[in-house]
Formats: C-alpha cells, structure tokens, sequence
C-alpha cells in the first residue's frame, strides 16, 4: 500500500508541524515510486522528516510502515513554485461568475433574433403569445426582448 501523489499535495496543503502521514506499508518501497521520491526531495528542503517503523504483528508481507512527519520549514518559494511542482498563477482581477447574466437576461438575449422574426413576420406584439411559440415556460424573456428592440 502507498499512497498516491494527489493524497500527499491535499496533505501538504494541511498539514501544520508534528503533523504526520503514513505514506506506506510494504517490505520496500517501489523502485522509481514518484511519491517515495518527491518525499525524499522534500526531505532533503527540509519539509518533512521521513521514518520508518518496523511492524510488530500482523501476517503478511508488508514488515514496515513509511511515515513523513511535517517540520516548520516554509515551502522554498524561488521561481514561483509550490510543493506540487506547479507555478502558482496569478489570480484574475475579475471572475468569470462577475461577467455573467441572470438567466431570464440570457435568455433575453439569446431570443432577441427570434422575436424579431416573429414580429416580421406580422406576430402581434404579445409577449405571452410569442413565448408560447418560442416553446418558453414565461414571457419575461420575451417582454425583455420586446423592450430591447423598443429601445
């Protein structure tokens, strides 16, 4: 059993000092095991401090438990990057949920080149009947429309 590299990055993200993770349980850890071997990089920053407990009872093969305990060392930060490996991006000034509509103002939106088909083709200018046309449960799109086209 080893953990895998997402669990160790959401502990990392956690973890405060004294903190510890089991990261394994096995006779030797895997040759080439990424995680083994970002634990050891972050061992040798000074991260964490990596142990190994011999287990007492149990069958099986497993005869050792693999820990990293977390130290008070910070991250090193030089060239933007985190303990995952990735560059931390710079949040935008404005989110993507501050751009967006109400619904009934898309839909409005969306309608507008139908409604102004409807109305060449002579349709009266009722907003219930031409929501009713359009298949829409509510002329308020509709009436929204109607007043973007007045305008």
């Amino acid at each position: 059993m080893i953990v895998t590299d997402r669990q160790v990055t959401s502990w990392l993200e956690t973890a405060v000092q004294g903190d510890v993770l089991p990261y394994a349980r096995a006779t030797s850890l895997p040759h080439g095991s990424r995680v083994a071997e970002r634990l050891r990089d972050l061992a040798a920053c000074g991260i964490v401090v990596l142990y190994r407990q011999r287990r007492l009872h149990g069958g099986g093969d497993e005869n050792f438990h693999y820990y990293a305990r977390r130290t008070g060392n910070q991250f090193p930060r030089a060239g933007g990057s985190q303990a995952g490996g990735r560059a931390a991006s710079p949040l935008p000034a404005t989110k993507p949920q501050d751009k967006r509509m109400g619904v009934r103002t898309s839909v409005a939106l969306e309608i507008v080149p139908q409604v102004r088909a409807l109305l060449a083709e002579g349709e009266p200018r009722n907003a219930a009947a031409i929501a009713r046309k359009l298949g829409l449960y509510s002329p308020t799109p509709v009436h929204k429309a109607l007043q973007r086209l007045a305008a």
